[in-house]
């Protein structure tokens, strides 16, 4: 706790950027505001778009600025775009998504190191993650609650609150002085696509981390977007459904003060994926999503240390190009579900995916020890 503490303005500012109503239950805050589900389906589509083509170019981009600047822009951008939804009006709701698209890319590598620079070493910072992360992850579980209840007194009031809590985050944001790990970084960078080429080619263990990064992140994604919908064709009570999500919140916060001894525990979610295709039963199905969670919650924390430890330079760059391929995946995986669950069954999305995760995750195994076996070799 003393950490948080220490840190207390990273922590705040972070907190209130997590705790937007709108991203827990955005597809009913747009319906209640007019909008048709087509539309929805347009406006978050565009967002991801603009993001996949920006997040590169604005990558390179703030890696060259200040990245406290960067991240005041973004907030800016972000009050601009949820205002512009209250309007009601799909032609602003498209500009509105394409602003978001513009502020996700821009924040999307300089969040993570604008927060790794801030700690004197490794050590402190996965301390710190692990401290707040738990706390973050309650605070969601309570947001997960009544949000639904917010959006039920006042069909504006989730949006409005999203507003505040970025104003709030921005204050913070203010108050933060830059530590010595940052002011480091003020040297003049030289980044162009044969640098990052060559970034890629010298670091084998980093190609495969951004590889097993992509794989389990998208899996992830998948399996909690569809944990609604999985627990309601097993004919689950929706109005025990909030205190089920908290439940699952309640279980990354536990996960996220796990410390990680070995890799091959995230060989765990595959396999729970895979399961979820066979059970039937409720009950199995919400210890199965816990479980799921819990080591969720640790893998989160461990892959951004890791990542950030294996990136030599040019960090923002690399989490920019890691967010790019992410994206792609994303709709990838967020079109190929849509019609596993209209052409068969919600359950086969998580048998499909189970497999092609665990396939990778594999391979990735695998050629991760052929690595190490060539260093000794070559010792």
């Amino acid at each position: 706790m003393k950490i948080i503490i220490k840190y207390k303005q990273l922590f705040l500012f972070k907190l209130f950027l997590s705790l937007l109503p709108y991203f827990f239950i955005s597809i009913l805050i747009m319906n209640a505001l007019g909008y048709r589900y087509s539309e929805i389906m347009i406006i978050s589509a565009m967002t991801q778009i603009i993001g996949v083509i920006l997040n590169l170019p604005l990558g390179i981009y703030a890696e060259q600025k200040n990245r406290k600047k960067v991240l005041l822009l973004n907030n800016i951008l972000s009050i601009i775009a949820f205002t512009l939804f209250l309007f009601e009006k799909f032609y602003l709701a498209i500009l509105a998504a394409v602003i978001l698209g513009i502020s996700e890319a821009l924040s999307s590598g300089v969040m993570q190191t604008f927060s790794y620079e801030q700690f004197p070493d490794d050590v402190t910072y996965r301390k710190y993650l692990e401290g707040s992360s738990s706390i973050q992850y309650l605070a969601i579980s309570v947001m997960t609650i009544i949000t639904p209840a917010i959006l039920h007194f006042n069909r504006f009031l989730p949006i409005i609150i999203s507003v505040a809590f970025i104003v709030f985050s921005t204050i913070f944001l203010c108050f933060i002085k830059l530590e010595k790990r940052e002011e480091k970084q003020e040297e003049k960078i030289t980044i162009n696509i044969r640098t990052l080429r060559k970034g890629l080619k010298v670091s084998s263990k980093l190609n495969l981390f951004i590889l097993l990064g992509i794989t389990v992140t998208t899996l992830i994604m998948s399996v909690n977007s569809w944990s609604s919908i999985l627990l309601k064709y097993h004919y689950f009570p929706l109005k025990y459904l909030g205190l089920v999500l908290f439940t699952f919140n309640v279980c990354m916060a536990i996960g996220s003060r796990i410390k990680w001894k070995k890799l091959s525990i995230v060989m765990l979610l595959p396999l729970i994926s895979i399961l979820l295709f066979f059970t039937k039963s409720v009950f199995t199905t919400i210890v199965l999503f816990s479980i799921f969670r819990l080591i969720n919650g640790g893998y989160n924390n461990f892959f951004i240390g890791e990542f950030n430890k294996l990136i030599k330079n040019n960090r923002v760059v690399f989490w920019s190009i890691y967010d790019t391929f992410l994206s792609l995946f994303f709709i990838f995986a967020d079109l190929s579900s849509g019609l596993i669950a209209q052409n068969l069954t919600v359950e086969f999305i998580y048998l499909i995916f189970g497999l092609i995760s665990l396939l990778i995750l594999l391979i990735y195994l695998l050629a991760r020890k052929n690595i190490y076996f060539r260093k000794i070799k070559n010792y």
